[in-house]
C-alpha cells in the first residue's frame, strides 16, 4: 500500500467515524477480510458501532470491493445516505446478556428493512442463546 492510499483510507475512516458519532454518539471500529481468490470483492468491511451506554457491539453494515479506499468509500455513501433512509424502518430491541447475572436489560435502535435484518446485525459474531431479545418496529410519525 503506498502512501496515498493509506493517507486516503485513514481519511475515509476519520470521515466515517465523524458521521457516525455526530448521528448516535457511539465509536466505529473497522474489520477487513481478505479473499485473495475472489478478484472483484477481494475486500470485505464489516463496520461495527460500540455503544458506549452497555458496551455492546453490533454490526452496521458490510461492504465489498476491491481496494481498502472502494469499500470505504461505499462505507461512506452508505452511512451519508442509507443508515437513515427513509426507506427503512425504525426497530426497538430490549435485550438482556444472559450470560451476566447482573445486567440489566437495555435498549438499542436499528434502522433497517425487516426484522430479520436487525436480528442478523444485532446476532453477527454473537451466540444467539446468549441473549433474550424483544423488537418491536417503531411508528413512524
Amino acid at each position: 500500500m503506498n502512501r496515498t492510499t493509506k493517507e486516503e483510507r485513514f481519511r475515509l475512516e476519520s470521515e466515517i467515524i465523524s458521521i457516525v458519532f455526530k448521528d448516535n454518539e457511539n465509536t466505529v471500529h473497522f474489520d477487513y477480510h481478505v479473499d485473495i481468490d475472489n478478484e472483484q470483492n477481494s475486500i470485505q468491511l464489516d463496520l461495527y458501532t460500540k455503544n458506549a451506554r452497555n458496551n455492546e457491539i453490533f454490526l452496521l453494515h458490510q461492504t465489498y470491493g476491491n481496494s481498502s479506499v472502494d469499500v470505504l468509500n461505499k462505507m461512506r455513501e452508505y452511512v451519508q445516505s442509507s443508515a437513515m433512509s427513509a426507506s427503512k424502518n425504525s426497530y426497538t430491541v430490549k435485550w438482556k446478556n444472559l450470560k451476566n447475572p447482573k445486567s440489566e436489560e437495555h435498549t438499542s435502535y436499528f434502522f433497517e428493512f425487516s426484522e430479520a435484518d436487525v436480528l442478523r446485525k444485532f446476532f453477527y459474531n454473537k451466540n444467539e442463546a446468549d441473549f433474550a431479545v424483544t423488537i418491536s418496529l417503531n411508528t413512524m410519525a
